[in-house]
Formats: C-alpha cells, structure tokens, sequence
C-alpha cells in the first residue's frame, strides 16, 4: 500500500467516524510524513461520489494541504 492509499483510506475512515476536525487533521498529517504529493494524490483519487463520508474526507485532505509545513 502506497503512502497516498493509506492517507485517502485514513481520511475515508475518520470522516466515517465523525473525528473532530483537528485531531483528524493531525492524524493525516502524522499518516503522510510530510508528503504533500501522497495528499495530493490520496485527494485526486477519492470517488467522485461517494456521499457524506467522501465530502467530509476531501475537506479534510484540503485542511491539510493548507496546514502543512511543506518545505
């Protein structure tokens, strides 16, 4: 399983949770490594469909992307 696999499978599963915003945040931060391309990608690859759990794992990969020290 690629970083990317694992950051989009961690965002689909805490957005299914219900994990408040921050703490999520955190966690997909911890889970890429500093890896801004494995965000990028675990975002370009969600489904496009997907209801509820989709819409909130894609807000959550975007909060991320903003909040990250990308060097």
């Amino acid at each position: 399983m690629t970083t990317s696999d694992e950051v989009r499978q961690t965002a689909l599963d805490l957005a299914k949770r219900g994990v408040e915003t921050d703490p999520a945040v955190q966690e997909l931060l911890d889970c890429c490594g500093d890896h801004r391309v494995s965000v990028v990608r675990a975002r370009q690859t969600l489904p496009d469909e997907g209801g509820e759990s989709v819409a909130r794992a894609t807000e959550l990969l975007d909060l991320v992307l903003e909040r990250g020290n990308w060097a």
